[in-house]
């Protein structure tokens, strides 16, 4: 019996999560180091008494196949629905206007189950933060070495990468020059009033988007722009709460105050350059580097990214075996 092929994949988000469920798919053995207690990177939620909301990206979009026909599963599935209804854009005190979402859909389940079932039978091992890549090899903090993988497969936000690559120097100067990404901060907030709408486009410096949640009455998901995120990058989360309320008052023109249930600061939330191509690869060392950071913005792109490598992977098995 031939032995199977063997991947070691860094982060369990949308690019991580992707390329494992394909790679899996194909016969190969999978293992996934997430260093927090889930799946779902920026496809994550906030647990709450009448359900969840989300707390990254709010809904996700889709340009091209085959990602739509992904979408389109989850919507068979009664896992996601077509953004519609009222979506309004612009501001209490100048107008409001009716606007479009095309190829936008918004999860009826938690998000993160959502990349939960992209990884297949890949085996996810949760809390598990890594020290170090090399050459068909992954360490994790505290010691512990997971090797003879016949590749390793980095899927975390640049950033977090580089550090990683001490001893694959050729990789990680190629990821160097170019790390910039921009913030947001993400809150679900609760009030009453306000246009009648599902979907609130602000035009305004301060916030950007505000999307009504599934579950919980007057539960929404808001997101600041980057400029906000950038000016209150280093205060807690109660003074960024404090003024994404105050904000959001002043473009609702809302009478009484709006109650904040959770904030998160995605550091990392849009990568502002690319690589050529889904991937950066070194094949001497059998390590590769996949996600929007590389890819380009969204998470379209994280999921073509993830699921190209995989794809040339499995192309690539006889080469890869020797």
């Amino acid at each position: 019996m031939a032995t199977k092929m063997r991947a070691g994949i860094v982060g369990a988000g949308i690019a991580g999560a992707s390329c494992a469920g394909a790679l899996a798919a194909a016969g190969w053995e999978v293992d996934i180091f997430e260093k927090a207690r889930g799946a779902g990177g920026r496809l994550s939620s906030r647990r709450m008494e009448e359900g969840w909301a989300s707390l990254g990206s709010p809904f996700i979009s889709a340009k091209r196949d085959p990602f739509r026909s992904q979408l389109r599963d989850w919507v068979r599935m009664g896992w996601l629905e077509a953004v519609r209804g009222n979506i309004m854009k612009g501001r209490a005190t100048v107008s409001w206007t009716q606007a479009q979402l095309q190829n936008h859909y918004r999860p009826l389940i938690e998000p993160s189950q959502l990349v939960r079932n992209l990884m297949g039978t890949a085996r996810l091992h949760t809390e598990s933060r890594v020290a170090r890549l090399a050459p068909r090899t992954i360490q994790l903090e505290g010691g512990a070495v997971h090797g003879d993988y016949d590749c390793v497969i980095c899927s975390v936000p640049t950033p977090q990468a580089i550090p990683l690559l001490e001893g694959l120097p050729r990789l990680q100067e190629r990821l160097q020059h170019d790390t910039r990404y921009r913030p947001v901060w993400s809150f679900i907030m609760r009030w009453e009033g306000g246009p009648p709408a599902d979907v609130i486009q602000f035009d305004d410096e301060l916030l950007n988007l505000a999307v009504r949640q599934a579950d919980g009455e007057g539960v929404w998901a808001v997101h600041s722009t980057h400029a906000f995120a950038e000016t209150y990058l280093d205060v807690s989360k109660e003074e960024a709460s404090t003024r994404g309320a105050s904000a959001l008052m002043g473009l609702l023109a809302l009478p009484w105050p709006v109650e904040v249930e959770a904030a998160h600061l995605w550091k990392m939330a849009l990568p502002t350059g690319q690589h050529d191509g889904f991937w950066l690869g070194d094949r001497e060392n059998r390590v590769a580097l996949i996600g929007d950071g590389i890819a380009g913005a969204g998470v379209e792109r994280a999921w073509e990214s993830g699921t190209r490598l995989a794809q040339a992977l499995v192309q690539a098995e006889a080469e890869l075996s020797h």
